[in-house]
């Protein structure tokens, strides 16, 4: 009775073992193919496209050009670019398309030749780069021994043949102007250097007009 009771005990333990293993495996078999999909997902989150790479960084690149840089390809230029030219961007307000242009110091009597080319037009909000190299003058004292500013003068000629002047001009003041036209008399508009305050030479234009 005893060795029976004995393999009755044996027989149960050898039971629960096979009943533990078998869902010991069970959970692994499950737990697996998670475990697998996780692993893949990882490796393709890593890996990288090398053309979206490339086309960040060209992003990146456009991002760090100013809108003026880009634009500034695509201009039209007038004079000849150097070390000594004075560098400006001018923007056509006159309502009508450019076709001649020149510049003088406003001491001299006459304007020099039409600095554009024969087949050169500069339309209507257009904007040009403009290059200007200016003539050795020597500038005139004040009382204090002081040294005055020299001014410059615009001559512009309209595709109507309307020639229009615009006078009292210091390059040194000025990067960027519009050329306008309003009440019979030409004038520019501009943001100085060194004030950094808008400045219209219209005023100046129309007392100059009424002289």
């Amino acid at each position: 009775m005893k060795r029976v009771w004995i393999t009755g005990l044996l027989a149960i333990g050898a039971a629960c073992a096979i009943l533990a293993c078998g869902k010991k495996e069970e959970g692994t078999q499950e737990q697996k193919p998670e475990t697998e999909l996780a692993e893949g997902s990882t490796e393709e989150e890593d890996e990288e496209d090398p053309a979206d790479q490339d086309a960040a960084e060209e992003d990146d690149v456009q991002a760090e050009k100013t809108p003026e840089e880009g634009a500034e390809e695509n201009y039209q230029v007038i004079g000849t670019e150097s070390a000594e030219a004075h560098k400006l961007l001018l923007t056509n307000r006159t309502g009508e398309a450019v076709t001649g242009f020149s510049v003088k110091p406003s001491t001299d009597a006459e304007f020099p030749e039409n600095m554009m080319a024969a087949d050169m037009k500069v339309a209507n909000d257009e904007t040009v780069c403009l290059y200007y190299t200016a003539p050795e003058i020597g500038g005139a004292e004040t009382g204090s021994g002081k040294m005055l500013r020299t001014t410059y003068e615009f001559s512009v000629t309209n595709e109507s043949g309307r020639e229009i002047r615009i006078s009292g001009l210091i390059f040194d003041d000025i990067q960027q102007a519009e050329l306008c036209f309003e009440d019979e008399v030409g004038f520019i508009k501009y943001v100085s250097i060194e004030s950094g305050e808008e400045i219209s030479t219209k005023e100046m234009a129309l007392s100059l007009q009424a002289q």
